[in-house]
């Protein structure tokens, strides 16, 4: 019985192996088909995803190598529910069966609408489509770029209608394919071609006729999105039919519905241009005309004026009046200077008369004369000035208060400064002050003398 149980006891390794190895080798097992929806989704630095599948009652833990997740068209996200296809293998290290993942696609919706959406919305994010990227189309161009397979019919309508509205426009085809895996490289290449072409081209016409999504995905590719966005000149998207939408439409400068609407797009029609023209000269001839006739009618004006007519009277009228001028010029200068010449012989004759030295030496005598009786005068009126004002000196002297009281004289004030000259104006046991020559002293009145004298308390 010890023995027995000895055989049954394994190690963990050898359980998980032993696991592994019965799952592994159950065919159930090899191929499963699973639905479910995502989460707790990583992607690994080493390229590998690791999430878990669950439903509304159970969950298993799935795994997709780098080698497979490479070839999806979308990326996995949380919450989206997909579709794989897988094996179910047992991770011998946790012990734990999980489900490695060969294919996945969107359950409902196709993985390339999933990853059209995904494209747009992160380009979108960039800045990729905004219209301030946006580049206005040339009026006449020259040459026009196209990128599409040289032998589908989308080239040959585009050169048709090209033909048909503006001959003179030069039609270049940079070929590439338009459909399948292979095409996105060409269609990089095809724009990078007509890029760098010299003479350059004015305008380029990328497209292919209609299909299904999937014939059309080379145009949702993100290299050629770039390239398209990314292009220096002026680029119109015709990729498939007016119902058809793909990111090279929202990254183009202008979309055009079908191949033969972005030519119509692409050139001016000839008829248009010619109608313009023609209206451009008829109202030219009119302008022209009209100004010829207001001309003549002008001219004619001109002519009937007598300066037209008869040239010389203007001449003969403008050298008369020169004449004139040239008489009165001479008169208005020659008298002035004859007055001036007699009026100076009359002064130079009254200044002999004169003799101005005698004059000016008796003009200095009498200005001497006169500085002598004016020194005089001054000394006589300040000698009777000093006089008066000593006079005044002694009366001012003899007025002052001060001077009266050096003689033994005083000055009795009450204490709001009046001077006292009766008895009454100091009552009795009022204070008054006293002036003398040398100060003042304060003083009281204690009664009346006898004699009527007032008595003073010093």
């Amino acid at each position: 019985m010890s023995q027995q149980v000895a055989q049954s006891i394994l190690t963990v390794a050898q359980l998980n192996r032993f696991i592994k190895f019965q799952i592994e080798s159950d065919p159930n097992f090899k191929s499963c088909l699973v639905s479910g929806e995502i989460s707790n989704f990583k992607y690994h630095t080493s390229g590998h995803m690791y999430f878990t599948l669950k439903d509304e009652t159970s969950r298993i833990r799935a795994v997709m190598f780098q080698g497979r997740n490479r070839f999806l068209k979308f990326r996995p996200e949380d919450g989206m529910k997909v579709l794989c296809q897988g094996s179910v293998g047992v991770f011998e290290r946790d012990g734990q069966y999980q489900l490695y993942i060969d294919t996945m696609q969107p359950d409902g919706l196709g993985d390339l609408y999933i990853a059209f959406e995904q494209l747009r919305d992160r380009l979108q994010s960039e800045g990729l489509f905004a219209e301030g990227r946006k580049k206005s189309l040339p009026s006449y161009p020259k040459r026009i770029g196209v990128v599409t397979s040289p032998t589908g019919a989308v080239i040959r309508d585009i050169c048709t209608t090209i033909q048909r509205r503006f001959p003179l426009a030069q039609v270049i085809l940079s070929p590439a394919l338009v459909q399948g895996p292979e095409a996105a490289p060409t269609l990089v290449s095809a724009l990078s071609r007509l890029e760098t072409m010299n003479p350059a081209v004015d305008v380029i016409i990328i497209g292919r006729g209609g299909g299904s999504l999937e014939e059309l995905w080379p145009f949702n590719e993100e290299s050629v999105v770039r390239a398209v966005a990314n292009c220096p000149i002026p680029i119109i998207s015709a990729v498939g039919h007016e119902t058809d939408v793909t990111l090279c439409d929202f990254a183009a400068d202008i979309r055009a519905a079908t191949p033969t609407a972005a030519a119509e797009l692409a050139v001016p029609d000839k008829q248009e241009l010619q109608e313009w023209l023609d209206e451009v000269l008829f109202r030219s001839r009119q302008i022209v005309r009209r100004k010829v006739v207001d001309s003549r009618r002008t001219l004619l004006q001109l002519a009937t004026r007598p300066v037209l007519s008869r040239p010389e009277s203007l001449v003969d009228r403008r050298r008369q009046a020169v004449d004139y001028l040239e008489n009165l010029l001479s008169r208005n200068i020659s008298r002035p200077l004859q007055r001036a010449d007699k009026q100076w012989q009359i002064l130079r004759d009254r200044l002999q008369k004169v003799m101005p030295q005698k004059r000016i030496a008796d003009e200095k005598t009498e200005l001497l004369h006169l500085e002598q009786k004016v020194g005089q005068l001054a000394e006589r009126k300040l000698h009777r000035l000093n006089i008066e004002i000593e006079r005044l000196t002694s009366s001012l002297v003899a007025l002052n208060p001060m001077a009266v009281l050096q003689r033994g004289y005083s000055i009795l004030r009450r204490e709001d400064g009046k001077v006292i000259t009766k008895k009454d104006d100091l009552p009795i046991g009022s204070y008054g002050q006293v002036q003398l020559a040398d100060g003042s002293i304060r003083v009281r009145r204690e009664d009346d003398w006898v004699d009527e004298q007032i008595r003073l308390d010093i």
